[in-house]
């Protein structure tokens, strides 16, 4: 099987995100792994209080989440246009605090992974360097991105322990979710170690969401090579918020 089907991360699907089929065959199928991507949960849930209020955010009018072709340069969409989440990540983002969701997924590589030939050593040292791109979320009517983010981040354990893998090297979520600055949305980083299944390796990957006042959406980077930062999680979340995420 080529690296390109074990990302992102673990050969798991992300969060909402339908993935390609591996080369040479495969079958589409929907991940529901509310923390690969997510992200994509609190380690105890408990009693479960959130703060309300916004955090202060500035409403800049309604939003929607696109999925343009190409982003941040050399990311191409590998999933269709307007391809949306399924029906349960949907229901999870109402649930969260989303009015009237509507919801957006995309999956994207700096590779075509059709060019793949198990045969040829340079497109398997090609497929090695590849890097991924996730994004899944809901754009609507959101009365406090704060509690909608923690809401989300809480459905999201459950449902990552639900549906992750079990046995040796299955990824787990790793501490609480970090908050972290972006300009006019609401931001919350977590990590997820898992074995990588070519090299057998342990590699961790860092993922975040945000929420403002009309979208939400759960971030996951991937690289065959190796895992993804926390520094290098943010940055190309914040990056990648600003293009795709468009006035409605």
């Amino acid at each position: 099987q080529a690296p390109y089907g074990q990302q992102p991360p673990y050969g798991q699907a992300p969060y909402g995100v339908p993935q390609p089929p591996a080369p040479g065959g495969g079958k589409k199928k929907t991940g529901i792994i509310l923390g690969a991507v997510a992200v994509v949960a609190a380690i105890a849930v408990g009693a479960y209080f959130v703060i309300g209020g916004g955090g202060g955010l500035e409403d800049d009018g309604p939003h929607k989440l696109s999925t343009p072709a190409t982003v941040l340069t050399e990311y191409k969409r590998t999933t269709k246009d307007g391809q949306t989440t399924g029906s349960e990540e949907k229901s999870e983002f109402e649930k969260s605090g989303v009015k009237n969701a509507k919801t957006a997924a995309g999956l994207y590589s700096t590779v075509d992974q059709s060019d793949y030939d198990p045969d040829d050593p340079s497109s398997a040292a090609k497929m090695a360097s590849a890097k991924t791109l996730s994004v899944a979320g809901a754009y609507g009517e959101i009365s406090d991105p704060e509690a909608t983010l923690d809401l989300f981040f809480a459905s999201f354990k459950k449902s990552f322990e639900k549906e992750a893998t079990t046995g040796a090297g299955r990824p787990e979520l790793v501490g609480e979710p970090e908050e972290t600055d972006l300009d006019g949305a609401v931001m919350k980083c977590q990590s997820l170690k898992g074995q990588d299944r070519k090299t057998q390796k342990t590699k961790t990957n860092w993922f975040c969401a945000w929420a403002d006042y009309s979208t939400i959406a759960i971030v996951s980077p991937g690289e065959v090579a190796q895992g993804i930062t926390k520094d290098v999680a943010i940055d190309l979340t914040t990056k990648l918020r600003k293009e795709v995420r468009v006035p409605a």
